[in-house]
């Protein structure tokens, strides 16, 4: 009756409607179709037997094979099932090919990774791996191939970009590997900017009170921070700003937790391991979890979609974790060029030409494509020196260009045969051995086996200087500032069996103060290894044995001892009116733990936030003579600074220059009166922005942005995903926030893998990533792991201690002979 008196609403449920409702329904069917096959039998080329692929409830694959290679194999099949989009656009990132895909927006990117030359270095590093690694990788590629050559229906994202996917490479594998070297390790560069630009606006005392030498050695080299211009410093900055945020490479807050007790302490005899690194927060995860077994191997853990290896895990007689080392394996040079010949560089008084290859980058046209006009391939030149890249090239050439000297850039990089001898080794000797050669990213990697013994192992290639420390950038053309070498393998810092039973690292030193050798400038703040060390050392002193449930309450806990320490001062803060009254009675009685339901811990961090930002907003506020330079700057105020306020607020001898006092008013300001003014404005934006009886889970988001899409208001809809959230950058269940100019205090990094290892029993403990198995938005594994995660829960790490294990799903791959 309604559809015959509405005619017009008749024709338009008959003719716009009903067809739109008909286009998304094959649309999707379609889309299913990019679903993984999980049962039945595949015949491919490239395999010597048939594997098995038993997928459990979770989605996990657990690959049984005759012999190792085509167990690789099949993982580069699963890898490629799940996971084609993370790896195509991953390896794009690497070699500076997004432009082809996502056009000029990420012509910046492309630029700055064709200059950095993480794909030519790795087309060398390829040739220094022994045969059992480059069978590994053919056999791995052959899988991914295997998979594409099927003709599937591509994921969304290829969908949406018009992309098609490649064949793999062996050579991509190892670019993946250096791409997590730098994300991990690039930090390095940009802080040796950073102090050079704080140097030139503020002079070496206060610069070095705000990132101060923490190494015993000391060199004159922060003089040398007039020789960079000025531009190229703002530049370089800018471009870490634009492409950190954009592709998740880099940033502040990276790290990791991860820790092994003897089994003198633990309920089941033998050792227990938990690992939880931290890394930028993403959609897909960054981490695909996997069981392989052929007739050698047999190692479960976290697997790096693109590369065939376990970089968290266990086998059958050892367990490992990781944590990033904070090494400083990157040095920026100075150089001196002709004013003749620009591609000349001045080494000891000689001219040396640069080595100059041209690339062509290539530009997908503006969107519609079929009304715009064809953009021509950008040719782009990298000249390099012996030092390496001329980095700045990448924002434009300049008259003291600076080159990167980074250790993952050498020819000779065995990094991927660790990894994969690692997964091989059972027992401290061997695990020890497979670091030979090993490169980077520099890592501390937690060691445990089934025979007692516990350890801690630092890798990584980490230069020997001797005429500076890494600080900031050098002359280029005096050759006292070369390196001499990396320490030896033997001489990095390492640990077994200590006698406190326990090895805890969170990203702080890793060795004693008289170690003879530099190894970083950026130890993390204290504040989580030392809970974990007062965790486990209770646990101890009352002779309680440890279990892994204990690990899985360490792991999320949320106490902070950066809380406690700054606290008291904020509660000892005389009020000057009723609503700052209000506030610092109502902190009073919270115990400082940064939970979610929490509505303390969103006045305390406003209030440091607010604070932090008082200390040092007015001395790089810029001046008519450096306004440009000093706001280049701002970046560097919204991360907290928590040992050097502390110092501030107490007056530590260590700091000659009264942070607390304003320059801009006629009247010198205490640290108290600046934290009042610091707490009426964080009362003034709860009250406006957040909303006043808001909890901390509400404010700090944990949001899961997908890379290319985040940005599209439709888009990010379909694929980003959020949680509410707890702690901070210094709470163990890390969860690092960056405030933005929206009012939003979203994680910006946190824990993205978790596992505990029982040494005792395979079948104990477990593993978890933070969103979900799939990269394909229309599965439902593509971000089943969120709530789990939260929640602390981790998935059986064998087959056979799966609930249902019975009804998992079984896929055959066969060869065809």
């Amino acid at each position: 009756m309604l559809l015959r008196s509405h005619p017009i609403l008749s024709r338009f449920l008959i003719w716009v409607v009903t067809p739109f409702i008909l286009l998304l329904a094959y649309s999707y069917s379609f889309l299913l179709q990019s679903l993984p096959q999980k049962e039945g039998t595949v015949r491919l080329q490239g395999l010597d037997s048939a594997v098995k692929v038993i997928r459990d409830e979770n989605a996990i694959p657990h690959i049984l094979a005759d012999n190792d290679l085509d167990a690789f194999f099949a993982l580069g099949y699963v890898h490629a099932q799940d996971r084609l989009w993370q790896m195509n656009f991953s390896i794009r990132l690497a070699t500076g090919r997004l432009s082809e895909i996502l056009g000029r927006d990420s012509l910046n990117s492309d630029k700055f990774m064709r200059t950095l030359g993480i794909y030519r270095a790795s087309e060398q590093a390829l040739l220094s791996l022994d045969e059992r690694s480059r069978r590994t990788l053919e056999a791995y590629a052959k899988g991914i191939n295997a998979w594409i050559k099927e003709g599937h229906t591509l994921p969304l994202e290829f969908q949406i970009l018009d992309a098609e996917p490649e064949l793999w490479e062996p050579v991509n594998s190892i670019a993946l590997i250096k791409l997590m070297a730098y994300n991990l390790g690039g930090l390095n560069s940009g802080r040796e900017l950073t102090l050079s630009a704080l140097i030139k606006e503020l002079g070496v005392d206060n610069a070095n009170e705000l990132m101060p030498n923490v190494n015993a050695q000391s060199f004159p080299d922060t003089e040398t921070a007039g020789l960079i211009d000025k531009d190229i410093i703002l530049g370089l900055l800018a471009q870490n700003e634009q492409v950190q945020p954009q592709f998740n490479v880099g940033g502040e807050g990276l790290g990791s937790n991860a820790w092994v007790v003897s089994g003198e302490y633990t309920q089941s005899g033998l050792p227990l391991l938990a690992s939880d690194p931290h890394l930028g927060v993403e959609i897909p995860a960054v981490w695909y979890l996997a069981e392989i077994q052929g007739d050698e191997l047999h190692v479960t853990g976290a697997t790096y979609p693109g590369a065939p290896i376990v970089l968290m895990g266990q086998n059958e007689s050892i367990a490992w974790g990781t944590t990033n080392m904070l090494a400083d394996a990157q040095d920026l040079y100075v150089v001196r060029t002709n004013d003749l010949n620009e591609d000349q560089y001045k080494v000891d008084g000689q001219w040396l030409d640069m080595e100059v290859e041209e690339e062509l980058i290539h530009v997908k046209s503006d969107f519609p494509q079929f009304l715009t006009d064809p953009i021509p391939p950008v040719k782009w030149q990298v000249r390099s020196t012996r030092h390496g890249p001329l980095i700045s090239d990448a924002i434009g050439r300049s008259e003291r260009p600076l080159a990167l000297r980074w250790s993952a850039l050498d020819e000779q990089d065995k990094t991927f045969q660790s990894f994969l001898d690692i997964n091989y080794a059972d027992d401290w000797t061997s695990f020890k051995s497979a670091f030979e050669g090993y490169a980077a990213p520099a890592l501390n990697f937690i060691y445990a086996d089934n025979k007692g013994d516990i350890g801690l192992f630092a890798a990584g290639n980490i230069p020997i200087r001797h005429h500076s420390n890494g600080r900031i950038p050098v002359p280029g053309w005096n050759s006292k500032y070369e390196w001499d070498g990396y320490i030896p393998t033997d001489s990095l810092p390492h640990i077994l069996n200590p006698e406190q039973g326990y090895i805890a690292n969170a990203n702080n030193k890793n060795h004693t103060a008289d170690y003879p050798y530099l190894i970083s400038n950026i130890w993390a703040a204290p504040f989580r290894v030392e809970r974990i060390n007062k965790t486990i050392e209770s646990y101890i002193d009352k002779g309680k044995k440890i279990t892994v449930q204990d690990f899985i309450d360490l792991q999320g806990d949320e106490g902070s001892l950066q809380v406690q320490q700054l606290l008291p001062f904020l509660l000892s803060l005389a009020p000057q009116s009723a609503r700052q009254e209000s506030v610092i009675s109502k902190l009073k009685g919270w115990d400082g733990v940064l939970s979610g339901d929490s509505e303390e811990a969103v006045v305390y961090q406003v209030w440091l936030r607010h604070f932090n930002t008082l200390l040092l907003s007015d001395d790089m506020r810029g001046s008519a003579l450096h306004e440009e330079r000093a706001n280049g700057l701002q970046g560097f105020l919204s991360v907290l600074k928590p040992t050097f306020i502390n110092n501030a607020v107490n007056q530590s001898d260590s700091l000659q220059f009264d942070w607390c006092d304003q320059i801009t008013t006629e009247k010198p300001e205490t640290c108290e009166e600046l934290a009042l003014i610091a707490l009426n404005g964080a009362i003034d934006e709860i009250d406006r922005q957040i909303g006043g009886n808001k909890k901390w889970g509400d404010v700090h988001e944990t949001y899961y942005p997908h890379l290319v899409f985040t940005n599209s208001q439709l888009l990010s809809s379909i694929f980003d995903r959020g949680i509410e959230g707890s702690g901070d950058r210094y709470t163990v269940n890390s969860g690092n926030w960056r405030y933005t100019e929206d009012g939003e205090y979203r994680t910006g990094s946190s824990a993205n893998y978790r596992q505990i290892v029982d040494l005792s029993d395979r079948t104990k403990g477990g593993f978890i990533n933070n969103t979900g198995q799939s990269g394909n938005v229309i599965s439902g594994h593509y971000d089943d792991n969120i709530k789990p995660f939260k929640q602390l829960k981790l998935w059986p790490m064998q087959l056979n201690t799966v609930h249902g294990a019975e009804s998992a799903s079984t896929l055959t791959l066969e060869p065809i002979k």
